[in-house]
């Protein structure tokens, strides 16, 4: 359930009143930093950076961050230790830190996972800045500002939309298993519950996507289906704090790398 929780925490987040556009400036600052940036100690610092600021002022509970964080997390993890162990391939005794039959790990695989690993936390955590305060209204609104095909936008829409019926679907029919002590049945009958569950829920969305296109036709849809969106005052300050954060990172970047 942690996309409900991300959902209710952009719109509870204080940033939630912020310009999508100042959020995204201090998020993809944060990006190319993470990304520009050597790994230590400049991944460390945008990781904190980050932190902070969802922890911080944008109010998000550690909670919602870590089941966020979970899946980009685990993804991160396979790339490195894909980059870390080498098959085959020799290494040199010097370097070689451990082998297991065609597998082996050697310093320098080590070195580029921990920095593809630093890399990879650091930017996921810079990007949440932006997704974990900002609803999908938001950024599809702000998207249409800036000249993005209405097309692409509607696509991003639907299938936001789709992925609620989807989630809605499946979380009424397990509540209804476990209503019928379902939980409590033998392995075999957990097993087939779970097919028909499955099946259930692709029924269910597939009618419920058929509906809503029903209803997008009937109310005439074409082209677009725009929002209102919502003034909001540019904040000099929070700028001049974006730009001061960055620069501090660059600054304390050049102090390690230049005293290395």
């Amino acid at each position: 359930m942690h996309l409900t929780s991300v959902d209710d925490a952009a719109w509870a987040s204080p940033w939630r009143r912020r310009r999508v556009g100042e959020k995204a400036l201090l998020s993809l600052g944060l990006v190319l930093t993470a990304l520009l940036a050597p790994t230590w100690p400049g991944t460390v610092l945008v990781g904190l950076a980050a932190l902070a600021a969802i922890l911080g002022p944008a109010r998000i509970r550690p909670a919602v961050l870590a089941g966020v964080m979970a899946a980009p997390s685990a993804f991160i993890l396979v790339g490195a230790a894909s980059v870390a162990v080498g098959v085959g391939s020799p290494v040199a005794e010097s370097h070689l830190l451990w082998r297991w039959g065609p597998f082996s790990l050697g310093r320098d695989g080590l070195l580029r996972a921990a920095g593809l690993l630093g890399h990879g936390i650091a930017g996921a955590l810079a990007l949440m800045v932006l997704a974990t305060t900002t609803p999908m209204v938001d950024l599809i609104t702000w998207g249409r500002r800036w000249r993005i095909p209405d097309p692409l936008l509607e696509v991003a829409a639907l299938t936001y939309r789709l992925l609620w019926v989807l989630l809605a679907t499946t979380v009424g029919i397990r509540q209804a298993q476990a209503a019928r002590l379902g939980d409590a049945a033998p392995l075999r009958r957990r097993m087939e519950a779970a097919g028909n569950a499955v099946g259930a829920v692709l029924v269910r969305s597939w009618n419920q996507a058929r509906r809503l296109e029903e209803g997008l036709a009937g109310r005439g849809y074409e082209s677009s289906l725009t929002t209102l969106s919502v003034q909001r005052p540019a904040s000099p300050r929070f700028l001049l704090a974006t730009a001061a954060a960055l620069a501090t990172i660059w600054a304390l970047v050049w102090a390690v790398v230049g005293h290395g």
